[in-house]
């Protein structure tokens, strides 16, 4: 990692980012002097990539980011956390949904929203996601179940999902990015771990048959996402 690579603005340190993760940098030109459109980074053990993309916020590009990364899933379970805030007190007294995982510090902090309660449950066992996710809070981290439709330019797959990681706020320090690396690869695993990735069974063990894809331990994989 290159030493104060932190102080030269926010574009150099995703650059470097990429570069430290055997990353490609996509500009407007094509060219390396380009504009940065976004960045991706190959998943450790995967064959997977983690997106980066910055957008405008009030005027300035960069101040708000999402990171993603997406998979084939095995039904339809989705789930949101955001940030609470005072008006959402108005929204569940109204019956607005915000399940809990008995983790005090985490349930004030975030709604949690899903599908399925049960597996949100399972999901959220993960004491270091929950750690990772209090350490750099989202704006919003959630399931798409429509990537495709709604990131046109990433050509993901038609019934792909994706684990969206939205963050408002320049991310212009090495360990932001890395930060967000950590949150959509533990939400990973765990999804893995639940059997809500296509071809993974809830104990982990690939299914019969199934679309290539493990979990943790093993090479996670898919030709959906092998791009």
């Amino acid at each position: 990692m290159k030493f104060h690579s932190d102080l030269f603005g926010w574009e150099y340190v995703w650059r470097n980012f990429a570069d430290e993760k055997n990353g490609k940098v996509l500009t407007d030109s094509g060219e390396d002097e380009g504009k940065l459109i976004s960045l991706s980074v190959p998943l450790e053990d995967t064959s997977l990539k983690v997106v980066y993309s910055p957008e405008s916020r009030y005027g300035k590009k960069g101040a708000s980011n999402t990171v993603l990364v997406c998979y084939p899933p095995s039904d339809d379970f989705a789930f949101s956390i955001f940030q609470e805030k005072g008006h959402h007190k108005i929204g569940k007294a109204m019956g607005m949904q915000d399940l809990q995982i008995q983790d005090a510090l985490f349930d004030g902090k975030f709604m949690i929203q899903g599908t399925d309660p049960q597996k949100i449950q399972e999901l959220f066992l993960d004491v270091q996601m929950r750690e990772l996710i209090l350490l750099q809070p989202p704006t919003l981290l959630h399931i798409e179940t429509k990537a495709a439709q709604t990131y046109p330019k990433l050509r993901i797959p038609e019934n792909a999902n994706a684990i969206v990681y939205h963050y408002d706020g320049v991310m212009d320090k090495l360990h932001h990015l890395q930060n967000a690396y950590d949150i959509v690869f533990s939400v990973l695993q765990q999804l893995g771990a639940i059997g809500a990735i296509s071809g993974v069974t809830a104990s982990g063990a690939p299914e019969a048959e199934e679309a290539e894809v493990q979990t943790t331990s093993k090479r996670l994989r898919s030709p959906l996402l092998d791009r």
